[in-house]
């Protein structure tokens, strides 16, 4: 097997490992939509919303495993879970059931396009293999391009046989008013800090408190996101944008130096970094707490700028920062990095500027 091919094949596994993971903030949703299951029923596509790293993808996939599940007893006896045990558990388990359909990101920043969507709607139009209905998945709904949406519309307003779509979404206002008025919303919101912080030390027990604390803090409290972020090293990489922009701004580096150094990293990841850290310095520049900050130990740092910042020209930079955060997670930004980051630095700059 060739190293690409043993590289795919464990992030797959672990990528089914995170969707099989247990989410305990997330119980009195499941319960939920387990009521309605077996009550009135599930709609037919449903909207499940929140930020990244709350859980919507383990929820979905336990769901879908639920309804594809074949045990016999499942409708009489009510049970809350999949047996674990038929043969189309077993599947959804290997990551190849032939009743369900995953309409994904080809890699991150990148659209959804029709095609992956014909593709879906093919899908549909045959009839389930193996379990009584099919089950699909769309996630982030918001890459989904003008043609994709509108593709998907019709499966919307006419679903064939016994078929769940269970769309996910972290921006509503990107998702297309024709999209929201077909689907059923269902909320996700991340757990208190407490138990944010005791669900990733089980996950993460060879990582300290404090930096298990600065992940979930530099990721809205979302305790999978924050699990991803320690493990794609994004740790150092937060200590390297501190010592950047502190040059930068302090006037000790020049631009190009600090525009390539933060050219090494994701687009987006920076994009979402200075959020952030635009979001410490306008909380104390309008007197919030130390505590409420994502970078509390940096606050002398930052207490330094919020003293010197134009309030009017760090919420301009904010708002270009999340429209440009939105264009790349929806696939639909086509900047070069670069020059992006050189305009943006200078932006930075001139927020400082009497």
């Amino acid at each position: 097997m060739a190293v690409d091919e043993i590289e795919l094949a464990e992030q797959n596994r672990i990528a089914r490992q995170v969707l099989q993971q247990n989410i305990p903030w997330n119980a009195e949703v499941w319960q939920g939509l387990l009521d309605r299951y077996y009550g009135t029923g599930l709609p037919h596509a449903s909207l499940l919303l929140g930020n990244e790293g709350t859980g919507k993808r383990p929820l979905a996939y336990q769901l879908a495993k639920l309804l594809l599940c074949k045990s016999a007893d499942k409708k009489t006896s009510k049970i809350n879970a999949c047996c674990d045990q038929c043969r189309s558990c077993q599947l959804m388990d290997a990551g190849s059931h032939p009743d369900y359909f995953v309409c994904d990101q080809e890699a991150k920043g990148k659209q959804i396009k029709v095609d992956t969507v014909r593709q879906l709607n093919d899908f549909l139009s045959k009839t389930p293999q193996i379990s009584a209905c099919q089950v699909v998945q769309i996630y982030p709904v918001e890459a989904m391009n003008l043609n994709a949406s509108n593709a998907l519309l019709k499966t919307l307003e006419e679903p064939s046989g016994e078929t769940y779509l269970l769309l996910m979404a972290e921006r509503l206002g990107s998702v297309l008013p024709t999209i929201r008025s077909r689907t059923q919303r269902i909320n996700f919101h991340p757990p208190v800090a407490e138990q944010a912080l005791v669900w990733l030390t089980e996950q993460m027990p060879n990582t300290s408190q404090e930096d298990l604390a600065q992940a979930l803090r530099q990721c809205g409290g979302g305790p999978l996101k924050a699990q991803s972020w320690l493990r794609d090293g994004l740790l150092s990489q937060d200590a390297t944008y501190i010592t950047l922009m502190q040059g930068w701004l302090g006037g000790s580096q020049q631009l190009q130096d600090t525009s390539k150094g933060l050219a090494k990293y994701d687009l987006l990841d920076t994009i979402n970094w200075w959020t952030g850290l635009s979001l410490d310095i306008m909380k104390l520049a309008m007197g919030a707490e130390i505590q409420q900050l994502s970078h509390p130990q940096q606050a002398e740092w930052l207490q330094q700028l919020a003293a010197t910042v134009s309030r009017l020209k760090l919420l301009t930079l904010q708002h270009k920062l999340q429209e440009v955060a939105g264009r790349l997670a929806a696939g639909q930004g086509n900047y070069n990095a670069s020059l992006l980051i050189e305009s943006m630095l200078l932006d930075w700059q001139q927020s400082f500027s009497s």
